[in-house]
C-alpha cells in the first residue's frame, strides 16, 4: 500500500544531526501520510543505531543499514528501491537543507515529474554565504551540466529534490549511481525520456553545517566530471 511521500536521507557519521532532523521532519509533515528512510553506510559513529531506536517508537521511520558498499548516490537508490511513497524526497542528513520546504515542494510535485530545491532562485539562499572555492565549484558544476548535457536548472548539485515515483521508476534501469551526482543523473534521464518529463524549481535556504564534516572534495568533482561523459551516451527507449 503506497503512501504520499517517502523522505530518503543518506547518512554517514551524522549521529549529532539525524535525531534533530527526524524530529523536525515528523513535525513538518504532521497530518500527512509519510515515511522516513535513513540509508546509512554503516556509520562508525553508530548513526544507524540511533535511527533504529527511533523506528522502534515510530513505524514511519525505517533504517536501511548498508553493510556492503558506500556512497551517497547508491544509498539514495537503495532507499528509493524500498520506498512506498507516491513521491520520493531526498535531503541531506546534516541539517543544511531546510525541512520546512518539503511541504511547498510537495505541492509543486503534484504538477510535474521532479521538483528541485535551489539555493539560487526567489526564496532561496545560503546562510553566511559561501567561500570563493565553493562558489566556483558550484558555478562550474552548473555550467558543465548545461553545456555537456543540456540540463538547464540553476542548482544541479543541490541534493534536495522530490521526484514522482512513477517517473523515477521509468528511468530506474538506466541509472549508474556513483559519487554525489544522483540528482543530475535523474534530471538528465528524465529530460531525454521519450515522454518529455517536466521539472520545476523551488527556492530553499541552505543552512551552515552545525556538526560533523562535509563529504565534498576533489574526488567528488572528479566523479562528477566522469559521470557527465558517461551520461551523454545513455539512450532511453519506451
Amino acid at each position: 500500500m503506497s503512501i504520499l511521500c517517502s523522505v530518503v536521507i543518506p547518512t554517514y557519521n551524522e549521529k549529532d544531526n539525524i535525531p534533530i532532523l527526524i524530529e523536525r521532519i515528523v513535525s513538518t509533515l504532521s497530518g500527512k501520510d509519510f515515511e522516513i528512510i535513513v540509508a546509512d553506510d554503516n556509520s562508525p559513529d553508530l548513526t544507524w543505531q540511533l535511527v533504529e531506536e527511533f523506528s522502534k517508537k515510530d513505524g514511519r521511520i525505517r533504517c536501511l543499514r548498508r553493510l556492503h558498499g558506500k556512497g551517497l548516490s547508491p544509498s539514495i537508490v537503495d532507499g528509493f528501491d524500498i520506498a512506498k511513497g507516491d513521491y520520493l524526497c531526498v535531503m541531506d542528513g546534516d541539517l543544511q537543507h531546510d525541512e520546512s520546504c518539503i511541504v511547498k515542494m510537495l505541492a509543486e510535485a503534484e504538477k510535474c515529474d521532479l521538483v528541485l530545491g535551489t539555493r539560487y532562485s526567489a526564496g532561496g539562499g545560503i546562510e553566511g554565504g559561501w567561500p570563493l572555492h565553493r562558489r566556483l565549484a558550484s558555478t562550474a558544476a552548473t555550467l558543465m551540466a548545461r553545456i555537456m548535457l543540456g540540463v538547464k536548472v540553476s542548482d544541479p548539485m543541490s541534493g534536495f529534490f522530490i521526484v514522482r515515483a512513477s517517473s523515477y521508476r521509468s528511468i530506474r534501469r538506466y541509472l549508474n549511481p556513483r559519487g554525489f551526482k544522483i540528482l543530475l543523473e535523474i534530471l538528465y534521464l528524465l529530460q531525454v525520456h521519450p515522454d518529455k518529463m517536466e521539472f520545476r524549481e523551488v527556492g530553499i535556504f541552505f543552512r551552515r553545517r552545525k556538526a560533523g564534516e562535509s563529504k565534498l572534495g576533489l574526488g567528488v568533482m572528479w566523479n562528477y566530471c566522469l559521470s557527465l561523459w558517461q551520461l551523454r551516451k545513455v539512450k532511453i527507449s519506451r
